[in-house]
């Protein structure tokens, strides 16, 4: 009768199940950690981006208000000339300048407040200005100011333009970064069908084959008197199931062919 010498059935199997199970549980892990990862940038890049256009779209309201509140003065022959030339846009800038992250962005927002700087040193004429009429301070806003506002205006629109495209490419830029994210888990997917595969492949040449190769021979001598010549190439409990089976076997030919003798 064959000795189990080898890892035994059972073992094995429990060994192949706790890899399976590790696989999967890595594989999991591996997923969640990715697409938090994925979650976690995607949200602070967006947001980011948002945050960007929403100060260039603060800046260009400040800017824009602060010309209307010049243009509806030029008929004023008294104004409060400190009201004009307040520095409401650079205290609004200086308070979201930090939002402008990107090289991009921050290369902008430098042009904007160089333009800015143009701007109020024309806007600084105002106090002499209103020393004239009407016809004077309307001609000193709409030839002398207006062109350098709507210079100033352009660059704080550029600024916004910037920041839309820098959304733009940053979704570009996720969906490729989501792709590779995706990449490990995908292929500690695969991996882990494979092995599943593998194992149950380990298990029919291991168990379920031989079991039928034993079963098969056991009914070829029950019913047809065949020799029985299975072979298991393990050293298990497999092994030592069909060493058993042969000698119960070829004791039952001995005792059958000691019952011949006799009879003869």
């Amino acid at each position: 009768m064959a000795n189990s010498k080898g890892i035994g059935i059972k073992r094995k199997v429990f060994l192949g199940c706790i890899v399976l199970g590790m696989i999967l549980f890595f594989s999991s892990l591996i997923a969640v950690y990715e697409f938090s990862k994925m979650n976690n940038y995607v949200s602070d890049v967006i947001a980011e981006n948002i945050q960007s256009i929403n100060s260039a779209r603060k800046l260009l309201d400040v800017a824009e208000s602060h010309n209307r509140t010049l243009m509806g003065n030029i008929e004023k022959d008294l104004v409060d000339i400190d009201n004009i030339t307040d520095n409401s846009f650079a205290d609004s800038f200086s308070e979201i300048r930090s939002d402008f992250v990107t090289p991009q962005e921050q290369a902008a927002a430098d042009s904007v407040m160089y333009a800015y700087a143009a701007y109020m040193q024309v806007v600084g004429e105002a106090e002499e200005v209103w020393m004239f009429d009407q016809v004077y301070r309307r001609d000193w806003f709409y030839t002398r100011l207006q062109p350098v506002y709507m210079k100033f205006r352009d660059y704080i629109l550029r600024l916004t333009v910037v920041s839309e495209d820098s959304l733009i490419s940053n979704s570009q830029n996720v969906q490729d970064a989501f792709h590779r994210s995706i990449m490990p888990a995908m292929i500690s997917l695969i991996f882990g069908l494979v092995l599943v595969l593998l194992f149950n492949y380990y298990l029919n040449y291991y168990l379920i084959n031989p079991v039928l190769r034993i079963t098969k021979g056991i009914k070829g001598y029950r019913l047809f008197g065949k020799r029985y010549d299975v072979k298991v190439d393990s050293t298990d409990e497999i092994a030592e199931l069909n060493g058993t089976v042969k000698d119960i076997i070829d004791l039952n030919d001995s005792y059958k062919n000691h019952l011949d003798s006799q009879n003869k």
